[in-house]
């Protein structure tokens, strides 16, 4: 404002030295004096109730409340910040924003908070920061329902508007608002966020170059549904992948046991390894290209692609005559060697043979009378009869259903 003191309606020239003098200029004088320590008086009882001040006028008390008015184009050195301190406490407590900008607690138990005074803040940004000293992981905190839900969700430990603690421990957590109050964000100031909604995420698992544990990491959706893929140089430890497809890794995977719930897909690429000692039980084997095997131990079979195939033995000894043999499906030969010669005898091939299978059969006696049958299958020149050292061959063939014979008597 522009001061309504003036000093060029005093007559300082007035009264005139050595002669007569009229009173009125007397009394112009002094009226104008008067007036101007009125507007002086006023002036400075204006500026002393507006005054930003250092410390308190004689006789006042110092308040430098500025009632909301605008800081402009400032800038500040060596600023500081009112500390609250609630002490040691628990249960209900009211985070007041006039109190100070950071506040401090050290939880004495469960703890639910309340946010007062932040009505006066519409229009702005108003924030408090608050440290929570937390000695015991069964303490928990409850945030009022004002507090974001979508930023809750990302805080680690929490449930809804309860908060859990893992570790004992300082944690500060920024609340704010920008509508006095009606609702709040929530930030926490001392870790990183529990989910983080889009863009990447890089986590230092390392502490002066050791490999720290406890990381875990879940690419998930707004709606909590796993999605994407998760890329890294290197993971210790275990890799869960609930999609058929979600796991792409551009470096090396190293574990202790690998465990594919629905399937592999693409391809296996290995070094050369001396041995592999243990595979577990295959369902089924498909390999499209050559498999250079140097040993192979099968106890059954069920398909080598029409080749020659050559599995186990089966002995057949000290049978007696009106006796009966199945052959085994997991055999190439079979010996059958009574102690002497028998009158009859039954032998039956394989109940499920596959293609291009060979069975060769010798005796070790004569059976008079030997009946060789093939179960729903047809046998092609069986035997009828059979001579000591004298035997025979016979392949299957899927499409007919018929095992033919190679060689033999």
């Amino acid at each position: 404002m522009t001061s309504q003191i003036t000093s060029s309606n005093i007559d300082g020239t007035f009264p005139v030295a050595g002669q007569d003098n009229p009173s009125q200029g007397f009394r112009d004088n002094f009226t104008n004096i008067k007036n101007n320590f009125t507007y002086a008086a006023n002036e400075i009882s204006d500026l002393q109730s507006k005054a930003l001040l250092k410390s308190a006028l004689t006789g006042t008390t110092l308040n430098n409340d500025l009632q909301g008015a605008t800081i402009n184009n400032a800038t500040t050195l060596s600023f500081r910040e009112t500390v609250y301190d609630f002490g040691t406490a628990s249960g209900n407590q009211n985070i007041d924003f006039t109190q100070a900008n950071y506040q401090t607690i050290t939880l004495a138990g469960s703890t639910t908070f309340a946010f007062t005074n932040f009505a006066a803040t519409t229009g702005a940004h108003a924030r408090v920061r608050i440290r929570l000293v937390v000695p015991n992981v069964l303490y928990t905190v409850t945030w009022p329902s004002t507090v974001d839900a979508t930023d809750l969700s990302t805080i680690a430990g929490a449930n809804g508007n309860i908060l859990t603690f893992s570790n004992a421990g300082t944690y500060i957590f920024e609340i704010g608002t920008i509508n006095g109050g009606t609702s709040f964000y929530i930030i926490d100031m001392s870790r990183a966020r529990d989910i983080v909604p889009g863009g990447n995420l890089q986590i230092i698992t390392s502490v002066a170059n050791v490999a720290t544990a406890g990381v875990t990491l879940t690419a998930a959706n707004i709606g909590g549904v796993i999605v994407g893929n998760v890329y890294a140089t290197n993971f210790f430890g275990n890799i869960i992948s609930t999609g058929p497809n979600s796991a792409s890794f551009a470096g090396n995977v190293t574990a202790g046991n690998l465990i594919a719930n629905t399937g592999i897909y693409g391809n296996i690429v290995t070094a050369v390894q001396s041995n592999i000692t243990l595979v577990g039980t295959l369902s089924s084997l498909s390999v499209s290209g050559n498999a250079n095997i140097g040993n192979l131990t099968v106890t059954g079979t069920t398909d080598f692609c029409a080749a020659v195939q050559e599995t186990g033995i089966q002995y057949v000894p000290n049978i007696a005559t009106g006796g009966s043999t199945n052959i085994q499906s997991n055999v190439s030969l079979v010996i059958v060697a009574p102690n002497a010669a028998i009158a009859a005898y039954t032998l039956v091939m394989p109940s499920a043979p596959i293609n291009g299978q060979m069975i060769r059969i010798t005796f070790a006696n004569t059976i008079t009378t030997l009946t060789h049958t093939a179960g729903s299958n047809t046998i092609k020149g069986p035997f009828s009869t059979a001579n000591a050292n004298v035997g025979g061959q016979w392949v299957y063939h899927t499409q007919s259903l018929s095992w033919y014979k190679l060689s033999g008597t």
